[in-house]
């Protein structure tokens, strides 16, 4: 692994703020795909700025017929949730079924969906559901994201 600066960033201005600074940060979510990545030598970020200290990126809310998930909310989070269960019972199973359980413990929504892997889970999932993925400043359909 090759030397980084890493910070733990607060809310999401300060993830931002930490990101924009760096030479060349990446953003760290679960960790999943990044930190075996840097093991390999496959990634030599000047930073990683890690999200897993941002209460507001975490969390389900349905208002209004529409399901948020947070970015920084776990798999097994959204796999056992009454809400998304109720609401969107796909989504909720293939929360279930990724990886085993320290993935579905450590890995987040957000994390997935970034990494945009098309044999993912995700995401088809999102691209199926007709989702949006909002980063800031704006909002992306799901389609539009993933490729192929």
């Amino acid at each position: 692994m090759h030397d980084f600066t890493y910070h733990a960033a607060g809310s999401v201005a300060d993830a931002a703020a930490r990101a924009a600074a760096g030479e060349d940060a990446v953003l760290m979510a679960g960790g999943m795909t990044l930190l075996p990545t840097l093991k390999q030598r496959l990634a030599q970020p000047s930073d990683v700025v890690d999200l897993g200290g941002i209460a507001e990126l975490r969390g389900i809310r349905v208002e209004g017929g529409a399901v948020t998930v947070g970015a920084m909310t776990a798999h097994d989070t959204v796999a056992n949730s009454s809400e998304v269960a109720a609401a969107i019972p796909a989504l909720a199973a293939v929360a279930g079924h990724i990886g085993d359980p320290q993935v579905r413990n450590r890995g987040t929504i957000g994390g997935s969906i970034a990494n945009n892997d098309p044999a993912a889970d995700y995401p088809a999932a999102q691209v199926g559901l007709g989702a949006a993925v909002c980063t800031a400043p704006r909002e992306l359909a799901a389609h539009r994201l993933v490729p192929g």
